[in-house]
C-alpha cells in the first residue's frame, strides 16, 4: 500500500499543496522553503499509534503571515494523504478485507485507494483548537457509515509505519538501547526458556572467574559488605559485585557496532569512525529494522515509509553519487530532502519536486506526465477521447486528463464541443496552456543524458542564463564579474545547451519548475534553429522578444559579434602571439571574415586567451557589449525581484 499523494493546506509555509509521490521522491529547493514541513507533516498524520483527538500542532505550525494573524484565525491545518493501487487487485486480499469500510474503488479504473485527512481548526462554539482524522471518499467528503467508526484509524495505521530521520543524525542515539531501530531489534531477541538459563550460568560462571583474578576485589567486597551490617534492614543481605551483566538482555544493551578501517586488523567501534560512516550506518539499520523486525512484528502487508533529511550529510561526493544510485536497496517508500548536487545529478527528474517560496508560502512544482481539468460529460467528448489516445474522462469526478501536450488542432475541437460555455472554455484554455510545459521521453532522455553533470547546479539555481557553447559560458560569466554582478553570487547558472542538449528541453524544464531564464544565441542558421525549438515550446511572441536574444545581425555568430563589438585589437595581438598572420589588415575589405574565421578554429581557446588579456588590461564594465551585459542585468533582476 503506497503513498501517492500529499496535500497540505495551511501548514508552517504550506499555504496549498498538492505533491504526487513515487517510491522515491526528493525534495530540493532552498533553506525555508517548506521541505522540512513536508516530512513533519507526514510524521505528524501517521502516528505510530492513535492518540485520541489532542491536537499534534503547535501554535506555530498555523500559516500566519499578518502581525494579528493567530490559529484561532487561520483557515486550520489540513493534511491529506492518499494511498493509492498503480494496478488493479494489487492491494492483498488480506489487508483489503481489514480495511474493507475505508477502502474506497474506482469504478472505472477499478483501482482501490484510502484517503485520510487530519484537520485541526478552531471551533467557535466550543473555543477550543478541534482536531479531526477522517477517512475520505472519491470525492474528498468524509465517509460516512462504518468508514466514519473512530476505531479504523487504530486498524489502519498497523498497515503503515512512517520513520523520520532529520538531518542531525546521532549515532550515539540510534545505536542505543532506546533508540527507535537499534533498541527494538536488540529488545525483540528471541531467547528459549532453556538458552536463556544457559547464557545465565555461562555469565555467572565468567563472572565469578573475573573477580577471582585479582584477590583485591574480593577485599573490596567485604569491606563493602560491612555497610550493610550497620543498617538493621541489610540483616541477612551479602554484598557481591557483577563484572558482567547475568541477564541476556542486559548484556545485549551494551552490544555495539565495530567496523574494520581499511587495511587494518583492528575492529573500531562506529563512534570513532568518521560522521560520513556513522550516517550510512543509520540510514542502513533502518534497512535492517525493516527486514528483521518490521515485516516479522507487524502484518505481512505493512509498508514502511522513510522520510530523510539530507541522506548526503557528511558523505565525499562520490559516496553521495553511490548512495542516490544505490537507494533502492533500502527496501521501502522513501520522501527524501537533499541540498546536494551530487545526490540529484543521479535522480530522475521525474522524482524530484521543487520547493519555491512565494511571499510567505511555498509552492511545490515537478515535471508533470499529465494535465486535468473538471468539465461536463457530454457524448461527444467520450467520442473525442476515444479517438483520441491521450485523453481521457473520468465520469465519477468530471476529470477530463492529457498525457501529453494538447496541439492547436485538438485544442480547437475541445472548444466545439462546448458553444457558447464561456466559463468551460475558460477551464480548457488554462488545459491547453499548461499542457505546453509537456516533457516528451525524447526531452527527459536528452535530459537525463546530456545535463547529469550540471543538472545538480541547475536545480538548485535561482535562475538560469542559456546559451550555445562553452566559449559564451566563459565569456558570460566574465562579463558579469566585469560589470560586478557575479552570476554565482546571485545564484544565476549559466548553462551551454550545446553541449548538453536542446535548448527546447531546457526551456521546458525551466518552465516546469517555474525557473526564470534568459537565452542568448547566435544568429547564424543554427541559431535561429534553437529559437524556433524554444517557440514549439508554447511560448507567445511577446515571451520570445522578451527571453530569447539572439545576436543582432543577421548571420552573425558569437566569433564575428565579438570582433564588431571592439575585440578585433586584442584577437589581432592574441593571434601574433601565436604566430598566426592574417593577410588583411584592420580596416580592409574582408578583415573581419578573416580574422573571425581565425578565431573559428579554437572558440574556446581563444575565449579563454581573450578574457586573460581582458584582465590584463585592467578592462572594466565599459568592455561588455551591450546585448551581453543587458542580458546578465535582466537575468539579475528575475532573481532579485
Amino acid at each position: 500500500m503506497k503513498l501517492r499523494e500529499i496535500i497540505v493546506k495551511n501548514f508552517r509555509c504550506l499555504e496549498d499543496v498538492t505533491i504526487p509521490v513515487a517510491d522515491t521522491t526528493v525534495l530540493v529547493g532552498e533553506n525555508n522553503s517548506g521541505k522540512t514541513a513536508l516530512l513533519e507533516a507526514l510524521r505528524i498524520v501517521l502516528p505510530q499509534r492513535a492518540a485520541g483527538r489532542e491536537t499534534p500542532f503547535d501554535e506555530y505550525d498555523y500559516h500566519m503571515v499578518k502581525a494579528n494573524d493567530s490559529p484561532q484565525s487561520s483557515g486550520g491545518i489540513v493534511i491529506e494523504l492518499w494511498f493509492r493501487e498503480d494496478a488493479s487487485d494489487e492491494w492483498p486480499d488480506s489487508l483489503v478485507q481489514a480495511l474493507t469500510d475505508i477502502i474506497q474503488t474506482d469504478p472505472i479504473m477499478d483501482l482501490d485507494s484510502i484517503g485520510l485527512r487530519l484537520s485541526c481548526q478552531y471551533d467557535t462554539l466550543t473555543k477550543e483548537m478541534v482536531t479531526k482524522w477522517e477517512f475520505l471518499a472519491l470525492d474528498g467528503q468524509p465517509l460516512g457509515g462504518k468508514g466514519a467508526d473512530p476505531r479504523n484509524l487504530t486498524r489502519f495505521l498497523p498497515y503503515i509505519r512512517c520513520f523520520y530521520l532529520s538531518s542531525l543524525r546521532d549515532s550515539a542515539h540510534e545505536f542505543s538501547p532506546r533508540s527507535q531501530f537499534w533498541g527494538r531489534i536488540l529488545r525483540d531477541l528471541k531467547i528459549s526458556d532453556e538458552q536463556r538459563k544457559a547464557f545465565g550460568d555461562v555469565l555467572a560462571e565468567l563472572n565469578d572467574d573475573l573477580l577471582k583474578a585479582d584477590p583485591r576485589l574480593e577485599q573490596v567486597r567485604v569491606i563493602l559488605d560491612k555497610g550493610q551490617e550497620i543498617m538493621e534492614l541489610g540483616a541477612g543481605q551479602k554484598t557481591s559485585i557483577q563484572a558482567l551483566p547475568l541477564k541476556p538482555w542486559d548484556l545485549m544493551s551494551k552490544a555495539e557496532v565495530v567496523i574494520k578501517t581499511r587495511g587494518g586488523e583492528i575492529d573500531f567501534p562506529l563512534a570513532r569512525h568518521g560522521q560520513g560512516v556513522q550516517s550510512l550506518a543509520i540510514l542502513f539499520l533502518f534497512q535492517a529494522y525493516i527486514d528483521v523486525l518490521l515485516k516479522p512484528a507487524f502484518q505481512p502487508e505493512t509498508e514502511a515509509i522513510l522520510a530523510l533529511e539530507e541522506p548526503e550529510a557528511h558523505l565525499h561526493p562520490q559516496a553521495t553519487r553511490a548512495l542516490a544510485t544505490n537507494l533502492s536497496e533500502i527496501k521501502s517508500q522513501k520522501i527524501i530532502s537533499s541540498h546536494s548536487p551530487y545526490f540529484i545529478q543521479e535522480i530522475p527528474l521525474t522524482q524530484v519536486r521543487m520547493f519555491r517560496r512565494d511571499g510567505p508560502s511555498s509552492k511545490v512544482l515537478w515535471v508533470k506526465r499529465s494535465f486535468t481539468a473538471q468539465v461536463p460529460n457530454t457524448p461527444d467528448l467520450l467520442t473525442f477521447c476515444a479517438n483520441n489516445a491521450k485523453f481521457d474522462y473520468h465520469n465519477g469526478t468530471h476529470t477530463l486528463s492529457v498525457g501529453g501536450k494538447v496541439e492547436q488542432r485538438e485544442y480547437r475541437d475541445l472548444l466545439a464541443l462546448y458553444p457558447g460555455q464561456q466559463e468551460v472554455h475558460a477551464t480548457l484554455k488554462r488545459l491547453y496552456t499548461e499542457s505546453q510545459l509537456y516533457l516528451d521521453d525524447s526531452d527527459l532522455v536528452d535530459l537525463e543524458t546530456y545535463v547529469k553533470r550540471i543538472r545538480g547546479e541547475a536545480l538548485f539555481a535561482r535562475a538560469w542564463l542559456l546559451c550555445e557553447g562553452p566559449s559564451d559560458y566563459l565569456l558570460l560569466r566574465f562579463f558579469a564579474e566585469l560589470r560586478r554582478t557575479p552570476l554565482d553570487q546571485a545564484g544565476v547558472a549559466v548553462i551551454d545547451f550545446q553541449n548538453n542538449g536542446s535548448p527546447g528541453a531546457f526551456v521546458g524544464l525551466a518552465r516546469a519548475f517555474e525557473i526564470p531564464w534568459v537565452m542568448v544565441c547566435d544568429n547564424d542558421a543554427a541559431g535561429k534553429d534553437f529559437v524556433k525549438q524554444v517557440r514549439k515550446r508554447g511560448l507567445t511572441d511577446g515571451e520570445i522578444k522578451e527571453l530569447v536574444r539572439p545576436l543582432p545581425g543577421d548571420g552573425v555568430d558569437l566569433e564575428m559579434f565579438l570582433v564588431k563589438s571592439g575585440f578585433d585589437r586584442e584577437y589581432v595581438e592574441i593571434l601574433l602571439e601565436r604566430n598566426v598572420s592574417l593577410t588583411k589588415k584592420m580596416g580592409d575589405a574582408g578583415f573581419e571574415d578573416e580574422l573571425a574565421a581565425s578565431i573559428r578554429k579554437d572558440k574556446t581557446g581563444y575565449a579563454i586567451a581573450l578574457i586573460e588579456k581582458l584582465r590584463a588590461e585592467g578592462a572594466d564594465q565599459s568592455r561588455v557589449p551591450q546585448l551581453l551585459g543587458l542580458a546578465v542585468k535582466d537575468i539579475i533582476a528575475k532573481v532579485v525581484k
